[in-house]
């Protein structure tokens, strides 16, 4: 475990978290410099970046990426690569970050999840003693060509 270097591990983890959010629903690949514009400001805190870096390879297996404001912690992005799932990682990049954002005076910590992820997130979140304060429901539809459909647009 370690803490981001600014000006080294841009990229590295850049791809660490496209791959851990594959699994995301309605997820679009993103654009590395789209990724640094979004998340300038908080790189400029780089101690409350944490990565879990595989020892074998120097692969980043999983990232926390977290800020404070107004003294209380926020979340960004948390994600595990697949192959290193199930091995505790999310767990100890979360507490990582808590300790982080407690010592510098937050007492809370929050994030967004999707309840449905295909990862389990919200179980993760629940083992490190979170607990849902607002809660969303989105519904969606695919739309294509089909039976009446097309008569509809046309205009018949």
């Amino acid at each position: 475990m370690r803490t981001f270097r600014t000006g080294q591990d841009e990229h590295a983890v850049f791809d660490a978290v496209e791959e851990a959010f594959r699994d995301t629903w309605g997820r679009v690949p993103g654009e590395y410099d789209r990724w640094l514009d979004l998340t300038a400001s908080e790189r400029r805190d780089p101690e409350l970046w944490f990565l879990a870096e595989d020892e074998a390879d120097g692969r980043i297996a999983g990232a926390c990426l977290s800020r404070v404001t107004a003294n209380e912690g926020y979340i960004g992005t948390v994600g595990v690569r697949r192959p290193w799932r199930g091995r505790g990682l999310g767990l100890a990049l979360l507490r990582y970050a808590f300790g982080e954002c407690y010592r510098r005076g937050s007492r809370k910590v929050q994030l967004s999840v999707d309840a449905e992820s295909a990862t389990g997130a919200p179980r993760l979140y629940f083992r490190a003693g979170m607990h849902v304060i607002r809660s969303y429901v989105m519904y969606r539809k695919l739309l294509r060509p089909g039976e009446g459909m097309s008569a509809h647009l046309d205009g018949e």
